[in-house]
């Protein structure tokens, strides 16, 4: 009986059947705005060669701030769950959502380049906002009264982690590089162009760059299908944080491959060297378009490291080390992670030594 169905007499009792797709909605309802974030930090900042003023760098901390709040919220949501009674399909596809949401600063970088390739008159915002509004309908139409059959929750597949493990030590070795790369910028410019000359003679090579795509490649498949089993599980905060910035990865290295191979060398015909990944010739900062690669570009490098150490504190614990151990690496990791991403970044904003 609803509240509007009452008897007389009755004290009212408010209908709570949706709840749980309210609570659920809420972090992709934040995503919604996360457009507009980004927009407001480039009109806080202004254009290339505008001094940015005291209350505009103020409004743009904030900004950035807000816009790196979207992913945590996620996290939040993904790691504690609804907190009200639901169906198990309908908390597992809300944990998926939530998942989706660490996502939300890649995946606006990937709509954007998207839009750029298919010619789209529609503004970037207004695709986002679309794109989140049927993931809400997505999770309306799971039964959130436990009235459906539910299956199981899907267990990872131990020889598809073990691949994935392995494959991901071809993907390491071009990561050190290409995070040790950028830090040479901090030097300048061309600092980093002669040192990616270098290593571009083995992963640009006939033999290199088709090794280093499919490793790449087969790090989405896999990473997305052992994420989407660990997704029907209530995980703790280690796995959570390792399952949420899996999805991350996933969306990102998608979306980097399908801007260097398809957008800058096929549609544009340009080179993806130094000049194209900082925006060139506004920047980072200045660029309304390049502004969405900040969060992007600093959670990838945090992410990455922090998945690796994440991995690594799985194989620690399962050859015996103590747990607390095994999770004060993972901290140290996931620090250092943090911390290259800062100095990355700012060398991409125009820091110099």
């Amino acid at each position: 009986m609803t509240y509007s169905e009452r008897l007389p007499g009755t004290p009212a009792v408010p209908d709570t059947r949706n709840r749980p797709l309210l609570w659920a909605a809420t972090p992709v309802i934040y995503t919604l705005v996360y457009p507009g974030f980004v927009d407001v930090f480039h009109y806080a900042v202004g254009e290339a060669g505008n001094r940015v003023s005291l209350g505009g760098g103020i409004v743009a901390a904030i900004m950035l701030g807000l816009m790196l709040s979207v992913p945590l919220i996620g996290f939040v949501f993904a790691l504690r769950g609804l907190g009200v009674p639901a169906s198990p399909a309908f908390e597992t596809r809300a944990r998926r959502i939530a998942y989706a949401v660490v996502a939300a600063p890649t995946m606006y970088c990937m709509v954007g380049v998207l839009q750029i390739l298919v010619s789209s008159p529609v503004p970037d915002q207004v695709t986002w906002v679309v794109v989140w509004c049927l993931g809400i309908l997505w999770l309306a139409a799971v039964p959130r009264d436990g009235g459906a059959a539910i299956k199981a929750p899907a267990r990872p597949i131990p020889w598809l982690r073990v691949a994935h493990g392995v494959s991901a030590i071809v993907v390491l070795s071009y990561i050190a590089f290409h995070l040790g790369n950028h830090l040479f910028a901090l030097v300048g410019p061309d600092a980093h162009a002669a040192v990616m000359e270098v290593g571009r003679k083995v992963y640009r090579s006939p033999i290199g760059e088709p090794i280093l795509v499919a490793a790449m490649l087969f790090q989405t498949v896999s990473g997305s299908v052992l994420a989407w089993r660990w997704s029907s599980h209530k995980l703790d905060f280690y796995k959570t944080f390792q399952v949420a910035s899996g999805v991350f990865l996933v969306i990102y290295i998608l979306g980097h491959m399908n801007a260097v191979f398809v957008l800058a060398r096929a549609y544009f015909g340009i080179p993806t060297g130094w000049d194209f990944a900082t925006g060139s010739p506004n920047g980072l900062i200045h660029d309304w378009w390049s502004a969405r690669l900040i969060p992007h570009y600093a959670l990838a490098v945090f992410l990455v490291i922090g998945h690796l150490f994440s991995g690594l504190r799985v194989v620690m614990l399962a050859h015996g080390t103590e747990t607390r151990m095994a999770n004060r690496i993972w901290w140290v990791g996931a620090s250092g992670g943090g911390l290259l991403s800062v100095v990355i970044m700012l060398a991409m904003c125009g820091f110099r030594i």
